[in-house]
C-alpha cells in the first residue's frame, strides 16, 4: 500500500507562460483524506491558506461530499 501524504503537501503549483498549472493528488488510496472542520466533507487536498505562485495567491480546497 503506497504511504499517505499529507493533504497539504500533494498539491504543486507551477506556471507554463501565462498558464498556472495546477497538480493535485486525488487517488484517496495515496492521500491522507479527512473530515472538514464541520464535518460535512472530506477534504481531499488543502493548500493550508494562502500560498504564493508567480506573485498571484492561490488559496485552495478540494473536497467531496460523502
Amino acid at each position: 500500500m503506497p504511504s499517505k501524504i499529507s493533504n497539504r503537501d500533494n498539491i504543486d503549483a507551477s506556471m507554463d507562460g501565462t498558464v498556472m498549472v495546477l497538480r493535485v493528488e486525488t487517488d484517496e488510496t495515496k492521500v491522507d483524506v479527512q473530515p472538514s472542520a464541520s464535518g460535512k466533507t472530506m477534504v481531499i487536498a488543502t493548500s493550508g491558506g494562502a500560498i504564493r505562485v508567480n506573485g498571484c495567491s492561490l488559496n485552495m480546497t478540494l473536497y467531496r461530499k460523502p
